[in-house]
This record gives structure tokens, C-alpha cells and sequence, in this order.
């Protein structure tokens, strides 16, 4: 591109090509990107940050909401292996490492998986001094090289698929399947894809930590709440209107003398 438009001299692209090992996909297949390259999951990704945030966001404000949103995808997430719990898995292979993968991972990553494993059985392996051959069927030349020690679970494969992605290659299913393997080794099952997750720290906190968080999250809700109220007459009026209703409501409940001193205790370390 450089020769055929002589741009030699434009100094941003000739600084693009002296960082390229930094920016082009061929050289970050070694790197784990969890897929995520594309322009489309990158817009995908703006427009969830942009349903809690804006440009007037306050650092402040932009942290609280920050974790309103990680608790909001874990909720979603939680709710998405309690449906695949639910619903039956459509096996396509019939492979015990199949069955294995849909036992462990969450529905997208046994989505992809399975797509590898799918696509295996129109490849064909042939064992070399230093490992494996693996190429299509139709192929007469060309493919890829698999490393594959059984006795530790090792494998990998010259096109990097695992390590940019976390989900095993067609490749390395292959050889894994050809070796007897009825099992996808326990490494290559990362946690970041597994439908069994450790329990988050907001199970952990005590009674106390708890009432701060829900007194922070309620103030994030309130600054929320004038910012899209002052948008326009109509919503200030409806806000003043409800928000007058609710006070009234809260006023009405009883207040435990033990809630009074950590109400002030908390306040005082809010503020």
C-alpha cells in the first residue's frame, strides 16, 4: 500500500508500520482477545457503557455506575445459565467431549466450541516425528501443526485459535479426538467461559458493607434521577409530583433506634 501510493513520507502511516506487531490481527493471535476485535462488538459494547453513562458523567458518578453495570451483566448472566439449565441442549455430534463442553461451558462459548467440533470431522490428522498434521480433507497440501503431549494435557496449535480466543480449534479437536480423547483437557476449559463461577464478592460483604453499598446505589439513583428530569418541564413536574408521594410514603415507616446510629455512622463516612 505504502509503495502504491508513495506515501513514504506521511509520517502516520509509516508509524503504523513500525507498530504493527502492536495493531495487526496476524500478529496478536498469540495474545487472548476473548474474539473481541471487531468493530461490531465493539459498537455493541458503547451501546451498553452508553445506557448508564454520558459525556456530563462526573468521575465520580462514572465509578458508581460503573459497578451498577458489571451487577446488572452478572444478573443477566446468572439468568442465562438458569435458561440453558432449563432448556435442552441440542447435541450435534453425539462426541463425549461434547457432551463434556455442554455440561461446563456457558451457552456462547459451547456455541463456538461446538462449531469447531462440528467442522473436525471434515479434517483429517496425520502423525509426524514432532506432532501433528492436520489439514481438510480435500486439501492436498498446506495446514496446520499440532503439538500434543497426553501424559500432561498440553496442546496447541500453529494457528493460535486458543490463545486468541479461549476455545479450541478445530485443529486440536481433531487430533484430541483421534488420540482417544473423550474429554476436552481441564486447562483449556478457561473460567471466563465456564457456566460454574466463583461466588462474587457482593455474597461476601457483611450486613454493614451492604447498607453502604445500597445507600451509595441509591444516590447514584437520585443523580440519575435530576439529571433526566432537568431535561424538560414535563419530567421535572412528574418527578417533583412522585418523588413528593414517595417521601411521604417513607416518613410513614418505622425507623429502629439501632438503624438511627448506623444511618449516622454511614452518613458520616459517605461524606
Amino acid at each position: 500500500m505504502v509503495n502504491s501510493f508513495g506515501l513514504h513520507t506521511n509520517r502516520h502511516i509509516a508509524s503504523l508500520y513500525a507498530l504493527r506487531t502492536l495493531w495487526a490481527l496476524p500478529y496478536l493471535r498469540s495474545h487472548f482477545f476473548a474474539g473481541m476485535t471487531t468493530p461490531g462488538q465493539s459498537k455493541s459494547i458503547n451501546a451498553f457503557i452508553q445506557r448508564f453513562l454520558s459525556a456530563q458523567t462526573r468521575l465520580a458518578h462514572f465509578v458508581e455506575q460503573v459497578a451498577v453495570a458489571v451487577d446488572f451483566k452478572d444478573q443477566a448472566g446468572e439468568q442465562q445459565t438458569m435458561q440453558q439449565n432449563i432448556q435442552n441442549i441440542s447435541l450435534k455430534t453425539g462426541a463425549p467431549m461434547e457432551s463434556h463442553a455442554a455440561s461446563v461451558l456457558t451457552p456462547f462459548a459451547f456455541s463456538k466450541l461446538q462449531e469447531q467440533l462440528v467442522m473436525a470431522a471434515h479434517y483429517a490428522s496425520y502423525q509426524m516425528e514432532d506432532g501433528f498434521l492436520v489439514r481438510h480433507h480435500t486439501k492436498l497440501e498446506g495446514g496446520r501443526k499440532v503439538y500434543w503431549v497426553p501424559r500432561e494435557g498440553i496442546i496447541s496449535c500453529s494457528c493460535h485459535q486458543f490463545e486468541f480466543s479461549g476455545i479450541l480449534c478445530r485443529h486440536a479437536l481433531r487430533v484430541l479426538s483421534t488420540g482417544n480423547c473423550f474429554q476436552i483437557p481441564e486447562r483449556y476449559l478457561p473460567l471466563r467461559w465456564r457456566r460454574i463461577s466463583t461466588p462474587s464478592n457482593r455474597h461476601l460483604h457483611n450486613p454493614r458493607n451492604d447498607h453502604t453499598e445500597r445507600i451509595q446505589l441509591l444516590q447514584s439513583m437520585v443523580s440519575t434521577l435530576v439529571t433526566e428530569s432537568a431535561k424538560s418541564k414535563e419530567r421535572l413536574d412528574l418527578a417533583t409530583e412522585q418523588i413528593s408521594v414517595l417521601l411521604s410514603r417513607i416518613r410513614e415507616q418505622p425507623v429502629p433506634a439501632l438503624g438511627l446510629r448506623e444511618m449516622s455512622s454511614t452518613h458520616r463516612n459517605l461524606a
